[in-house]
């Protein structure tokens, strides 16, 4: 059983009746409609900046403690969190969060600035957004009104494509694909040089996008502020039903066409045996000249025609079409492939005979064994070599220290010269080692007479 932490304690001489404190200081979330809600994840990032901390470092100190206890990795995996969109989802570890800052904080509305208000409203598929992206010219405003640059709940959702207030399309947060270069701290900085993405380029979206994102917004305005409403009766059938009879005579093809989806699709939906996802909830709305809202809760409203200028979202990927092929063709090919070295690991081999991993290892597991094994070399070949590029720099700025100081640097100068050169950060037990191995090198004699 896990022991309770004490988040709290009062100082000595404080009656004991006296109104909690919380272990956070205090710091009110940004945004007051739809359009311009904080998402969880950008407050928690302002936050580690008013605690003068790294978002990990608080996630792990604080916040992983609260929710996973005394486990070490247990810890781990909770802080790293912190660097992606998932505490803003709808999942059990979005929850979690939720739970541990309210705690910390002693807010109770941080749940609204997450997408678990609309968890037992819309089906999870197709929710939450996997990339990172923002409006510059949100963050421009941000930064012309003197107020700390921000992330909007808005652009976590991944059916929302542009920024309703400018009408421009999101642009994705550019970053490094491993832990080498600039690590993120505060929303609205860029992750490869630091620099204000409110400087980014601004593409304008189209009226249609603009219009769906636009909705999207007023759904969440809808569901935050009249949360009682969609406690039940949530389900589109009844109004795909009116829609059907009103705009199209009762022709249920006629309605699909218009909507560029399938007869069997929208029998699913007005049956009741499928919930129709967000995206397409959008696409409903839109193409009847109607709100979100009505069409989650069935409601009998004034309805018009219209017709999608661009084709509807594709939500599923397509198939692979390589398993059409003769069996003794794909192992010819996957024989060759693995001998010529073409394939580092088994998910670039099944991409290249446009085959699942799952039929690839069917096909040949002893082929499979040796993709899984080269790709396993592959990744701590990676490993290595990333670690000894970082070293290289922490070694170089070691030794470009010594020789100008006349004596051997501490751990935080080194990081200090080496962030200012390459905006590379260690942490504190890579930081520690890499110290050992450079005073180490420094040692060796051919060094030391060197230095003479």
């Amino acid at each position: 059983m896990t022991e309770k932490i004490a988040l709290v304690e009062l100082p000595g001489g404080w009656p004991k009746d006296a109104p909690p404190r919380s272990a956070f200081l205090g710091l009110a979330p940004l945004g007051v409609g739809g359009e311009s809600f904080e998402d969880l994840a950008s407050y928690f990032r302002r936050l580690a900046e008013l605690h003068l901390m790294r978002p990990w470092t608080l996630a792990m100190r604080a916040v992983a403690p609260v929710i996973s206890g005394k486990s070490e990795r247990g810890r781990r995996s909770i802080a790293d969190v912190c660097y992606g969109l998932s505490m803003n989802g709808v999942t059990k570890l979005a929850d979690q969060w939720v739970d541990a800052l309210s705690q910390l904080t002693l807010r109770n509305d941080l749940h609204l600035r997450t997408l678990l208000p609309l968890r037992d409203i819309v089906p999870r598929y197709k929710l939450l957004s996997q990339t990172e992206r923002y409006c510059p010219l949100c963050y421009l405003d941000d930064e012309n009104n003197k107020r700390p640059k921000y992330n909007r709940l808005l652009w976590s959702l991944d059916c929302v494509k542009a920024c309703p207030v400018h009408n421009v399309l999101l642009v994705e947060v550019r970053s490094f694909a491993s832990n080498e270069g600039r690590p993120f701290f505060l929303p609205g900085i860029s992750r490869l040089d630091g620099t204000s993405l409110a400087a980014a380029n601004a593409t304008p979206a189209t009226d249609e996008q603009s219009c769906m994102a636009r909705m999207t917004a007023h759904l969440l305005d809808d569901i935050h502020h009249h949360p009682e409403v969609f406690e039940s009766n949530c389900s589109p059938a009844p109004f795909l039903k009116f829609a059907i009879n009103k705009l199209f005579a009762g022709v249920a093809m006629n309605f699909a066409q218009h909507l560029g989806v399938g007869k069997g699709e929208l029998s699913g939906w007005t049956s009741g045996d499928v919930r129709p996802s967000l995206p397409r909830l959008l696409q409903i709305a839109y193409c009847c000249g109607c709100a979100v809202s009505d069409v989650i809760l069935g409601n009998k409203v004034m309805l018009r025609r219209v017709a999608l200028l661009s084709p509807p979202p594709v939500l599923a990927p397509k198939r692979r079409n390589g398993a059409k092929r003769p069996t003794d063709v794909l192992l010819t090919e996957l024989e060759a492939i693995v001998k010529s070295g073409a394939a580092r690991h088994g998910k670039q081999a099944a991409d290249l005979l446009d085959v699942s991993q799952k039929y690839l290892k069917k096909l040949s597991p002893t082929s499979w064994d040796v993709l899984v094994q080269r790709g396993a070399e592959d990744r701590r070949m990676r490993t290595v070599n990333r670690r000894e590029s970082r070293f290289a720099e922490f070694n170089r700025s070691h030794a470009a220290l010594a020789r100008k100081m006349g004596l051997t640097p501490t751990r935080r100068d080194v990081h200090e010269d080496v962030f200012r050169r390459t905006g590379i950060r260690y942490r504190f037990v890579e930081g520690h080692d890499f110290l050992h191995r450079a005073r180490a090198i420094a040692a060796r004699p051919e060094n030391t007479r060197k230095a003479r």
